[in-house]
Order: C-alpha cells, then sequence, then structure tokens
C-alpha cells in the first residue's frame, strides 16, 4: 500500500507536511526545518504495489514525482511537478527508486536541485484510492474532455468529485490529455492541488486532522517521525489555498541510450526554492 497516491500523498502532504509552522494555538514546534523556515517534502508514487502490481513499492519506478516546498513562516507553498522521464543524476529519474529506493530518489532530486530534502512520501495506486475515499471523494476542475481506456479515465470537462478509482485514472491518464505524460504530470500536482483546497474547507477540525493523520500513515511509506504527522497536519491546515504554487517543469524530449528522456528547462523553480521564494 503505497503509490501513485502520491498524487494524493501529497494531496495530503500539501495538507500533512506542507506547513511546519509557527501557529501558536496549534502548538510550539522546535524541528530542525524550522531553523530556516523552510519544509520540503518529496513526494513519490510507485508504479508497484499489491493487489494490481505485486512487489515492494519501494522498488518500484517512481512514475509520480513531486518536490513540494514550504515557508512555515509565511504560510505559502510551491509544488513543483517533475515529468517521470526526466534526466536526473545520470538516468532517467523514475529509474532511482528501482535502483536505491526512496532514498537513492531524493539524493538524485537534491544533487540536481540543490535543494535539500526534509522528507519523503511514497504511495501506491491503491494507497491513492484509499486517500481519496477517506476525504469523501476528490473535487477537481477537469480542463479538457479525457477519455482513456487505459487508465480507464472519462471525464467531461468541468468541475466534478472523484471517487478513489476515478481519481486514480485522473492522475493516470497521460493518451488523450494535451501534452501526453507533461499533461499527466501536471493532473498529478494539480490533484494535490485540489487536496488541500478541500481539506481546508471540510476537515479542518481537530478529530477530522487526527482522523486524518491515522489516514496518511496507513497508506503511505514516509520517513516522516509518527510523531509529528498531527502537528504537520495542525499547521497545515492554516495554508491558504492561494497562498499554493503549482509549477510543471517542461524540457525538451530527446533520446538517450534508446530510451526517451526529457532534458528540465526548470527556469528560476529550484532557485527561488533555495533563495525561500516559496509560492504565488
Amino acid at each position: 500500500m503505497r503509490r501513485l497516491a502520491v498524487v494524493v500523498a501529497v494531496l495530503l502532504v500539501v495538507s500533512m507536511g506542507a506547513a511546519a509552522a509557527a501557529v501558536v494555538h496549534h502548538g510550539e514546534l522546535r524541528r530542525g526545518y524550522l531553523k530556516d523556515g523552510l519544509l520540503t517534502v518529496l513526494v513519490i508514487g510507485s508504479d508497484v504495489g499489491p493487489p494490481l502490481r505485486p512487489g515492494d513499492p519501494l522498488r518500484g519506478r517512481a512514475d509520480a514525482i513531486h518536490l513540494v516546498a514550504v515557508d512555515t513562516r509565511a504560510l505559502r507553498a510551491t509544488i513543483v511537478d517533475f515529468p517521470r522521464d526526466a534526466f536526473v543524476g545520470g538516468r532517467k529519474i523514475n529509474g532511482h527508486l528501482a535502483s536505491g529506493g526512496p532514498s537513492r530518489l531524493e539524493a538524485a532530486v537534491e544533487r540536481d536541485t540543490g535543494i535539500a530534502v526534509d522528507f519523503w512520501v511514497l504511495a501506491t495506486f491503491r494507497s491513492l484510492e484509499n486517500l481519496v475515499a477517506g476525504i469523501g471523494g476528490l473535487d477537481v476542475v477537469v480542463d479538457t474532455p479525457m477519455r482513456d481506456p487505459f487508465s480507464g479515465s472519462d471525464f467531461a470537462a468541468g468541475p466534478q468529485r472523484l471517487d478513489g478509482p476515478q481519481a486514480l485514472s485522473f492522475v493516470r491518464d497521460r493518451k488523450s490529455v494535451p501534452g501526453g505524460d507533461f499533461g499527466r504530470t501536471r493532473n498529478q500536482g494539480s490533484a494535490l492541488r485540489f487536496a488541500h483546497a478541500q481539506i481546508r474547507r471540510s476537515h479542518r477540525s481537530l478529530p477530522e486532522l487526527v482522523r486524518l493523520a491515522g489516514l496518511f500513515a496507513r497508506n503511505t511509506a514516509t520517513n516522516i517521525p509518527p510523531a509529528e504527522l498531527l502537528p504537520l497536519a495542525l499547521l497545515a491546515a492554516d495554508i491558504p489555498a492561494a497562498n499554493v504554487r503549482q509549477v510543471p517543469l517542461g524540457g525538451t524530449a530527446v533520446m538517450r541510450r534508446g530510451a526517451s528522456t526529457v532534458l528540465l528547462a526548470p527556469g528560476a523553480a529550484f532557485a527561488d526554492i533555495r533563495q525561500g521564494r516559496v509560492g504565488p
């Protein structure tokens, strides 16, 4: 149980990891990442995990990779969306998970971006379905009609609420969305934003955040200490949805060693985070 829920796992990470900041009435935190006021979480979606794809999710391919950076003082966040074919650390970024687990993928992202990563979170297909069910469905806005037999997507354009399996098809579709894999990666990041906004609207009470912290713990693999999940959830609930910025990375597709890869063109995305410019 852990995978491309990346998307909700992040979804919840923008929400649960997204704001380790100074909100006194939520309690005082003395964590290391509060020293510089910047919290960073790498959200990973593995393509392996029972029951759909048996195996160890920690050694699958990373089909979803998102870096969430949070200014814990100003309560602002940036979600950076990495295409799975991005050339990072001498190979396709999604292969680092299979060859060395989350820590190797984290190290490759750190070297390539110059950004220190505090935590990682990993989810599976089933995780995503469970997380979405746990928040009562996911309210999204579909930009263009999506109809892809491979992923199972079948959505008209416009706002709608998706159940768990529908949310999974929304973040997996790369056949019918503009830009192919770039469009899929963008939809994954959008799902994180939609989830964060929904949790702020409907799940901000203490009992609800306690329940969501447990839901998150049961459905992801992460190196976030269990004792920090609830404090982070409480603090994350204070980040206004308007303070979350999404940055889908573009690039140029080239052939390397017989495989299609993407040479990233990150613009100022990484430099902004390194210099503390987070959020809109």
